[in-house]
């Protein structure tokens, strides 16, 4: 039975100049962070996984963890998992302890598959596609002249996504203003998002979806702060347009209230945050069962994309039918973020609108060792 041998994990941050920072409504920045465990099984293979979050308070709660996996058959994530969950619970889930141990579970998923030389999605529910429409995300708020609004609209009409997801929610006179402006960008053809990130109370969040409705608007992602599910319920029964939420939850109990309560119509894990592939698998059965559609949240490094790549690979078509309403699509981050676009040998592939599964064993993909250095900070 194979075993861990090694578990390590590597710190990264990705920074720019203060002068180009950008962000979301509830503010900016000029980094980027994010960590990577590596795991090496006695077999000699070696796995990877991405953790969401500041790496320096990541590499705390690995260091509490790194123990109880050292030595462990590669199969027994669950059980440890377990264990950390009932020894720790003070500690509750929503914190880096989620981000390391989805690190961890993606890890272990990328080494087993590439033992077995097989890709992560035939062990975690199969093939299903091995192409995935994309949509730019896209349309931040930013300190950079050179880079507005109108700049990060034209990047993404000029490729052929399936349409783009912008930042609102600094008041409803902008948020029209912005969706206006993003529509005329896009065309009347391609899909068009937006993303409030929790800013806004739930009167405030039916006025914007009401004000913004005209410009047919297919989701608004994080129109309250992820605590309000009542909220949530209420606005979904009332807006115009359908509500999108699930990158400030975590694990499959916090996706259990948020299904349940029938407080969203998509539903979003993002697995470097929510625990894993195994975790978001299991959110991915609840939103079925519930007839709900998901689309994972992709927001940080390379590893994390090549993650929801396996994932959205894994996912059955439901309710099936030949000719889907809806596409299931792969958020395609646009910022500037090097933790994504550098730490590869080879990078994932986009082609006319869409990102390829790669082809290789595991997660398909292999980290380059000096970039990797080069943004390391612990």
């Amino acid at each position: 039975m194979p075993k861990i041998e090694k578990i390590s994990f590597i710190g990264l941050e990705y920074s720019f100049a203060p002068e180009k920072a950008y962000g979301m409504s509830r503010g900016g920045g000029f980094r980027r962070p994010g960590g990577l465990v590596e795991i090496e099984t006695d077999a000699g293979v070696t796995g990877v996984g991405e953790a969401f979050g500041n790496p320096r308070v990541t590499l705390e709660y690995f260091r509490m963890i790194e123990p109880l996996f050292a030595g462990r058959s590669i199969f027994d994530f669950d059980h440890v998992e377990a264990r950390v969950r009932n020894a720790m619970y003070h500690l509750g889930v929503g914190n880096q302890l989620t981000a390391c141990l989805a690190a961890i579970n993606v890890a272990l998923w990328d080494a087993i598959a590439r033992g077995f030389g097989v890709r992560v999605c035939d062990l975690i529910g199969g093939c299903g596609r091995t192409r995935f429409p994309a949509y730019a995300s896209t349309g931040f708020f930013s300190d950079d002249p050179d880079r507005q609004l109108d700049h990060m609209l034209a990047e993404a009409a000029a490729h052929p996504y399936a349409g783009a997801k912008i930042k609102i929610g600094r008041g409803i006179r902008d948020d029209v203003a912005r969706v206006r402006r993003a529509r005329e960008a896009l065309g009347p053809d391609r899909l068009l998002m937006v993303d409030i990130n929790g800013a806004y109370t739930a009167d405030l969040a039916l006025a914007c979806a009401r004000a913004i409705e005209p410009w047919d608007i297919h989701w608004v992602e994080e129109p309250l702060p992820p605590g309000d599910l009542r909220g949530y319920a209420e606005l979904r029964l009332r807006s115009p347009i359908p509500i999108a939420a699930g990158e400030a939850h975590h694990t499959v109990r916090d996706f259990r209230a948020l299904i349940d309560g029938r407080c969203v119509d998509i539903v979003q894990p993002s697995i470097p945050g929510t625990g894993g592939l195994t975790e978001a698998r299991r959110i991915a059965t609840l939103a079925q069962a519930q007839n709900l559609r998901v689309a994972p949240h992709v927001w940080g490094g390379a590893i994390g994309l090549a993650a929801a790549c396996q994932f959205i690979a894994s996912l059955p078509d439901t309710p099936h039918t030949d000719h889907p309403p809806a596409p299931l699509m792969l958020e395609y981050d646009m910022s500037d973020n090097a933790l994504r676009t550098g730490l590869l040998k080879t990078p994932l592939r986009l082609e006319a609108g869409h990102v390829l599964l790669p082809d290789g064993p595991g997660l398909g993909v292999e980290l380059d060792r000096d970039a990797v250095e080069r943004y390391r900070v612990c």
